[in-house]
């Protein structure tokens, strides 16, 4: 982490201040504006926050997409020009923001993450998603130009399904339902991911397998941080008195929070799931310790008696008759095999390898 995504550079500032904390601050802010009913529709892109529309056309939304959310200067004009109060800026500024819904005299503020991976190396991307939602109007902020709400934007330019018929409450509820959706594709891919390791501790138990299920249960504990909360946060939704929430949608919040219960539980299975791949790299490897164990054992037992012989007769006393037998040294041996033979049975007999 650098000194720009530090979340103690806003220390001793005060109250919203507009500080950028997060890594991503290269890339060119880009806002899309779309504008739309159920028959009319306009996609445009602006550089200049004083061309973005405020105010939408008799019985059309707006939907502002803000992609990059690092520029203080544009934020502070985006805030000036939409009436967002600048605690609620300095909270979309903040990728290290948590989980949380605000309810506003007239607006929601509702942060999220968004987890989807990554087209390249497969690995989970995690990014801060911020909704703003007013009387027909929705802003939304996001790290990065890339996300997952493709699908939403090609059903408003086809005009397909219920978004270019419904208000901007629906649209909100819409891109929350495609980002829960997410989670539950991403959670998928963890249970491959831990059905692989748990075929590989079978299999080999090694050190790298292990730490691949540290590493695993390390990522599972951050979405369960970054997802638990929803669950009462769309309760919270259910129950605000802004209005902004239409009975219709209403509905459709019901199925969410079944989808999030859903995500939670699939979370909570899989983190029981990866603590019982410890246990049973543990057990494993302690069965593995027990076998040299007692390989080792069964040896040492073994040589015990034989090394009593050797050492009885390896003693320099002149009255040892056995010392001048013409075959003693055979006879003696004789004796050692045999013994060795029968512990070997004896043990054999009792199961003990």
């Amino acid at each position: 982490m650098d000194s720009a995504s530090k979340p103690s550079i806003k220390a001793g500032t005060p109250p919203g201040t507009l500080i950028h904390i997060g890594s991503d601050v290269n890339s060119k802010v880009e806002i899309r504006v779309f504008i739309y009913n159920d028959g009319h529709f306009s996609e445009n892109k602006y550089s200049s926050v004083s061309d973005v529309p405020t105010l939408p056309p008799a019985g059309q939304i707006i939907w502002v997409d803000v992609d990059g959310n690092h520029d203080e200067t544009i934020m502070k004009q985006l805030g000036q020009k939409f009436s967002i109060h600048e605690l609620v800026l300095s909270d979309a500024m903040s990728d290290e923001q948590r989980t949380k819904l605000d309810i506003l005299d007239n607006a929601l503020f509702w942060v999220l993450k968004m987890v989807y991976p990554d087209k390249d190396s497969q690995n989970i991307v995690i990014e801060q998603v911020s909704f703003y939602l007013k009387a027909n109007i929705l802003i939304t902020f996001q790290e990065k130009r890339e996300d997952v709400f493709e699908p939403i934007r090609n059903r408003i330019r086809q005009c397909k399904g219920r978004v270019r018929k419904s208000g901007a409450d629906y649209l909100f509820y819409a891109l929350a339902d495609v980002i829960v959706d997410n989670y539950i594709i991403v959670l998928e891919r963890i249970a491959d991911r831990t059905e692989t390791l748990e075929e590989s501790i079978m299999a080999n138990p090694k050190v790298s397998t292990l730490e691949s299920v540290y590493d695993l249960k390390r990522e599972l504990l951050f979405l369960r941080k970054s997802i638990f909360p929803l669950k009462e946060i769309v309760t919270k939704l259910q129950k605000e008195e802004t209005g902004l929430i239409t009975d219709q949608t209403q509905i459709y919040l019901k199925d969410l929070y079944d989808h999030v219960v859903q995500v939670n539980e699939s979370i909570e299975t899989y983190r029981e799931m990866l603590a019982s791949l410890i246990d049973m790299y543990m057990m494993l490897n302690s069965n593995a310790m027990n076998q040299v164990v007692k390989t080792l054992t069964i040896i040492s037992t073994i040589f015990i008696p034989l090394t009593f012989i050797v050492g009885v007769y390896g003693m320099n006393f002149d009255n040892m008759p056995e010392l001048r037998w013409h075959y003693g040294y055979f006879i003696i041996c004789g004796i050692m095999v045999v013994m060795a033979i029968l512990m070997l049975l004896y043990f054999r007999k009792k199961k003990w390898f």
